[in-house]
């Protein structure tokens, strides 16, 4: 695989402790690597190449202009647990997004996603991908708000950040509240460069 033209890190949340132990900020938290990519080689084989003998679990997010069947879709998001994958859609073209193809619609990759709805029209409709293999974690959530038997509104919906902070799913706390609000941003120079800028508490700092 080439390197990544980028050497940018972030944080992400580790799994909570299987004992039940309460654990702090920091060891909740791991540094990881981002990556933009513009080439399909830049992507990790086993995503390009989905089996059987390696399954994986991803999270997963795209971005866009007015992300749906009409809209553009820019930036596919890809979290696996040791780095970030920044698929770039406009300098990437369609090529890379033909051999993003088999992984997002293989059953050996599930995606896990927060409300898929647009992102899905964005990729069959732009690309001819047929997202398959998907846990949307606002379907989960309404399904068992729903068996549980509380009252929903049809068109009632958690944001994500949302999700975190209820106490009766994730649970996280206010740190990750923090952590979340602190949303990375990115955007494309005049000379077609990437920079980054990270939102805290709607003022942007630049990276």
């Amino acid at each position: 695989m080439e390197s990544s033209p980028t050497s940018h890190q972030t944080c992400i949340p580790l799994p909570s402790d299987p004992g039940g132990k309460p654990l702090d900020h920091e060891a909740h938290m791991s540094m990881v690597p981002i990556h933009i990519v513009t080439h399909a080689s830049q992507l990790p084989t086993e995503f390009l190449v989905p089996s059987p003998d390696g399954q994986l679990v991803i999270g997963f997010d795209c971005e866009g202009v007015d992300l749906c069947r009409h809209g553009t879709l820019c930036i596919m998001q890809l979290a696996f647990p040791d780095a970030i994958y920044l698929v770039d859609a406009i300098q990437g073209g369609e090529m890379l997004m033909k051999a993003c193809k088999p992984a997002l619609e293989s059953s050996y990759i599930t995606k896990v996603i927060h409300d898929c709805k647009r992102d899905s029209e964005a990729l069959y409709f732009q690309f001819g991908i047929k997202l398959h293999n998907v846990v949307d974690t606002q379907i989960a959530y309404s399904l068992i708000e729903e068996q549980e038997g509380r009252t929903r509104l049809p068109d009632d919906y958690i944001s994500f950040v949302g999700l975190l902070a209820d106490p009766r799913y994730c649970g996280e706390g206010y740190w990750m509240m923090d952590w979340i609000l602190a949303t990375w941003t990115l955007s494309l120079t005049t000379s077609g460069t990437w920079t980054f800028a990270v939102n805290v508490d709607g003022e942007i700092k630049n990276c």
